[in-house]
């Protein structure tokens, strides 16, 4: 089954779109927007900030927006649905791109974040097919040695991807990639204001899983092995109503006033 079709039909489990508005963050050539629009979605936004955004799929019920996650032009308190997959693993700064998300879900939307893979992890490079024997190859090699490894293994690139040195130069440019810890994601998501999270973990591979040469290599340039070990980070929240932020501040505010809450 198609990676990001598996995600729109489970975020369509957490909030039917069907007559609803959603907002795809991350939504490139336009692929992830045709899902909603199939799923009876009324409204499609897209938002990314690479050119030719949207040029798959041109769609009357698609409005795709060139700007970034960080900074959105978007109504406050609009999308019944805010998606994205596979794109904050490239987002610069995922404490404000995750604050405006949860700023233009409406209240009773949800926000559904999926980012894979974590930039630490095995595969973060986003080329496991041409790193299959040098797992985190990204975070033990340097641009030659990397270019190197691919040319005595005599390795083949698709030709979507270029040369050996296209693949070598877009895999450790930092402009591609946040290279953040996945603790950051927990802690971005943690305490955004008005949301219920439902969902809030890292996928990781299981102990004992990087070889101990290669765990040995890493953490002596400082990687924790935990961070090592996680693949995805999984946010999903669902924005509260009013009236349940009401009654939220209502008890916040009489734990205060009480007496026990008072003692030393």
């Amino acid at each position: 089954m198609d990676y990001n079709y598996f995600h729109a039909q489970k975020a369509n489990r957490h909030k039917r779109v069907r007559g609803r508005t959603v907002l795809v963050i991350g939504c490139n050539t336009g692929g992830d927007c045709r899902y909603f629009v199939d799923l009876g979605a009324k409204e499609v936004h897209g938002v990314d900030v690479v050119d030719g955004i949207g040029r798959d799929f041109p769609h009357p019920t698609v409005t795709y927006h060139q700007e970034s996650a960080e900074a959105m032009s978007l109504p406050s308190g609009y999308f019944d649905l805010v998606y994205s997959v596979a794109t904050m693993e490239h987002v610069p700064d995922i404490f404000r791109a995750f604050s405006e998300m949860a700023r233009v879900v409406k209240p009773g939307g949800v926000v559904y974040s999926l980012a894979a893979p974590l930039w630490n992890s095995r595969h973060g490079h986003h080329y496991p097919q041409y790193f299959v024997n040098y797992p985190w190859a990204h975070l033990r090699l340097s641009r030659d040695e990397a270019v190197r490894y691919l040319e005595e293994n005599s390795v083949a690139i698709a030709e979507a991807n270029g040369t050996i040195q296209d693949v070598v130069a877009y895999m450790l440019d930092a402009r591609n990639f946040n290279m953040r810890p996945s603790t950051d994601y927990i802690a971005a998501t943690a305490r955004l204001p008005d949301l219920k999270v439902k969902v809030n973990m890292l996928d990781r591979e299981p102990r004992g899983a990087i070889p101990p040469e290669v765990l040995d290599e890493l953490a002596a340039k400082g990687y924790d092995e935990a961070d090592l070990r996680a693949i995805t980070h999984c946010f999903i929240a669902k924005k509260r109503k009013p009236w349940r932020l009401f009654w939220v501040e209502l008890s916040n505010a009489a734990v205060a006033r009480s007496p026990l809450a008072r003692q030393p």
